[in-house]
């Protein structure tokens, strides 16, 4: 591990014990096995012992084991508070205390991949413990003041700088064949993760477990708080990433292997051990931001024509169809379901691409990535749920996607997850079927009571004769007509009359020889 000259690090590391039961007696104290509290030199580990930290199946199973622990005693929380002189920093504050990425850990050894620690401040007040595994030994990184550059901070003190200890990670991989490196991934904040993919900017967030969201009873927030980072080979284009999950219903365990490129993909594999009975469980979680777009742009006073890190919900059901759900940006606060078993795959996606649909060459929301969660293992029956919130601006994420499983998850019972997430800039998953492009809406001249939507849809083999399916859960749907679309595709469009109802569904389709020729498109108008 290559380490800068003006870098303060708390290293340690003891001989993982071969008895098993001391990985169990070691979580009861918080620390791994192969750790020690000393801040001193890193102990190598004796040979045949080693392997025990050098697979990811290793590290899994001695965070898994720690998780377990966990779950058999009450849950502990304590905030730790920020040194003085960095306690009100604020959005604009906390980005004046700018990553180092020159001195990140590993930049400078053979290989790809780098890891920069990242302080805590503004809203990451939480320390997090960071582990890098080399070799079988565990290094500790406690401090995260050498990465950081102070010079808008002159008058701190080492003291307070070095106390602001760490809050999470960011992860630099060289995406193109000019040596520049880039970022990969970042996990900071409570079990919020981040990545791109090569070209792309940050939008849409991860989360390892939501619990309660959109709830009556309140929003439970689980935290990471423990991760093992295993070094890869010089040549390795992956990088495997333990973590160790703790809120009050439960404790987990996370494996994450993260494989950079024109898309990003993440395999994730999770074994959760609940405390208590959950119910409102989300996996798989996606957060967004959707302020307006050319579908609902009801009281918007804005120069750029649509503004969202996401535009819409994809979801592959178990019998193959396709669903596109435009996202809104609701005046009261809504929740979607969609039923199914053993889904195909879900995400938050963004289809608009071009940088006039934006017209914003500072956030460039046509970079941000679409994520895409695909299971793979058997997650039963449940719902793909949709939660969309009311937002006056575009610094809030107001739109989040997951899985809930319709049987709760008790406790003693461990709860065994995997799936994949892609970050991409590209169309989304491949199908036989004509994609939702766009989707516009407006009042009718004469008739400010009803609405005209317009949706267009790809070229695909057959949809030059098509016909149109359009159905409303309510009111009156009229003037629906097909005309010819934008290079061999089909716009479809209509005139919805809400009558008085205060919410309509609405569903469309192309239809072709008695088979479905599109994904289907639905909607959920309420007033402005």
């Amino acid at each position: 591990m290559h380490v800068q000259p003006n870098r303060t690090v708390a290293l340690g590391a003891v001989a993982f014990l071969v008895v098993l039961s001391a990985l169990f007696a070691s979580a009861a104290s918080g620390r791994g096995p192969n750790e020690q509290d000393s801040p001193r030199d890193a102990v190598a580990v004796s040979q045949p012992q080693a392997a025990l930290l050098t697979t990811p199946d290793q590290l899994f199973h001695l965070v898994s084991g720690i998780a377990q622990d966990l779950s058999t005693r009450p849950y502990r929380f304590e905030p730790t508070p920020l040194p003085k002189a960095f306690r009100n920093l604020g959005y604009d504050g906390y980005r004046r205390l700018r990553p180092r990425s020159e001195n990140s850990i590993w930049r400078e050894d053979a290989g790809q991949f780098a890891i920069l620690p990242l302080p805590r401040g503004y809203i990451f007040s939480d320390p997090i413990e960071l582990n890098l595994v080399e070799d079988g030994v565990v290094h500790r990184v406690s401090d995260a003041s050498g990465y950081v550059d102070f010079q808008d901070f002159a008058t701190s003190t080492q003291a307070d700088r070095a106390a602001l200890g760490v809050s999470g990670w960011r992860a630099l991989f060289p995406y193109g064949d000019n040596g520049k490196v880039d970022e990969a991934a970042v996990f900071q904040g409570g079990a919020y993760f981040r990545s791109l993919a090569q070209g792309l900017v940050y939008g849409a967030s991860a989360r390892a477990l939501a619990i309660g969201t959109a709830s009556r009873k309140g929003e439970e927030f689980p935290r990471l708080t423990r991760f093992w980072i295993l070094k890869p080979a010089p040549d390795a284009t992956s990088l495997t990433v333990a973590a160790l999950l703790d809120t009050d219903s439960a404790s987990g365990a996370y494996l994450f292997n993260i494989q950079p490129g024109k898309s990003t993909v993440m395999n994730v594999r999770a074994v959760i051990y609940p405390r208590k009975e959950i119910t409102e469980v989300g996996v798989g979680a996606i957060s967004s931001m959707f302020m307006h777009s050319l579908a609902d742009r009801g009281g918007v006073d804005d120069y750029r024509p649509e503004v969202h890190d996401s535009d819409g919900l994809a979801i592959k059901m178990s019998n193959g169809e396709m669903v596109w759900r435009p996202l809104t940006n609701p005046r009261d606060l809504q929740v979607s379901m969609f039923h199914d078993r053993q889904p195909k795959g879900f995400g938050l996606m963004q289809r608009e691409r071009k940088l006039d649909a934006y017209d914003d060459l500072e956030a460039r929301y046509e970079k941000r990535p679409s994520v895409w969660v695909e299971p793979t293992g058997d997650w039963g029956a449940g719902n793909v749920m949709l939660i969309e919130i009311p937002t006056p601006n575009e610094y809030n994420d107001n739109i989040v996607a997951f899985w809930r499983p319709d049987e709760a998850w008790e406790p003693g019972t461990p709860q065994k997850l995997s799936y994949r997430l892609v970050w991409s800039g590209g169309p989304g998953q491949a199908m036989p079927v004509a994609r939702v492009l766009a989707t516009r809406s407006g009042a009718v001249p004469g008739s400010p009571q009803v609405r005209r939507f317009v949706v267009d849809f790809a070229d695909t083999p057959g949809i030059d004769t098509a016909t149109a399916d359009v159905w409303g859960s309510a009111g009156d749907v009229r003037n629906v007509h097909l005309e010819e679309g934008e290079q061999g595709g089909r716009r479809l469009v209509f005139d919805l009359d809400p009558q008085g109802a205060p919410l309509v569904e609405l569903r469309a389709a192309l239809m072709g020889g008695g088979v479905q020729q599109s994904e289907t498109w639905l909607f959920r108008w309420t007033p402005d």
